[in-house]
């Protein structure tokens, strides 16, 4: 799939978030589980959704992923009760975006081309990527119509 890249200043967006570290085929289950058990505690405690639910990469390597799954909030929740949830956030500043259009695995493909406009602008990834689920499955049964959004901070 081609992929329109560019890209845009970010503005930093408190989050609460799981962290899992999971093999490539347990992703998204994971996802699943924690993207559940934030939004039950967002919904228990009556704090406002500020954006789609995201999975962030902080670490990928040994055949495992460090996952954080999570939802941007509004305002600053305070410390959560439940111990595997924390509050977080993504990061502001310029950041590569693009559009992913279709099934989650081939979201890998996404991040290949934004690896490599990066290089090819000369530009430093300067944190852990991320992908935002744009639409919901449940809603869009097809996976042709999934919409996620990828992101990669870098340098100015």
């Amino acid at each position: 799939m081609p992929y329109s890249l560019t890209k845009k200043q970010l503005s930093p967006q408190p989050a609460l978030v799981v962290r899992r570290r999971v093999e490539r085929s347990g992703i998204a289950n994971a996802i699943g589980e924690a993207l559940g058990r934030v939004g039950q505690y967002v919904q228990q405690n009556g704090i406002g959704i500020a954006g789609p639910p995201f999975a962030r990469y902080p670490e990928m390597g040994g055949g495992l992923f460090t996952i954080d799954i999570g939802m941007p909030v509004i305002g600053h929740p305070g410390v959560p009760a439940d111990p595997e949830i924390r509050v977080d956030h993504l990061p502001g500043g310029p950041a590569v975006v693009t559009t992913h259009m279709g099934p989650y695995d081939k979201l890998p493909e996404a991040f290949a081309a934004i690896q490599q406009w990066i290089t090819a602008n000369g530009l430093t990834a300067t944190s852990a990527p991320w992908e935002s689920y744009v639409t919901d499955p449940g809603n869009y049964p097809d996976p042709k119509d999934w919409k996620t959004e990828v992101f990669c901070p870098v340098n100015s």
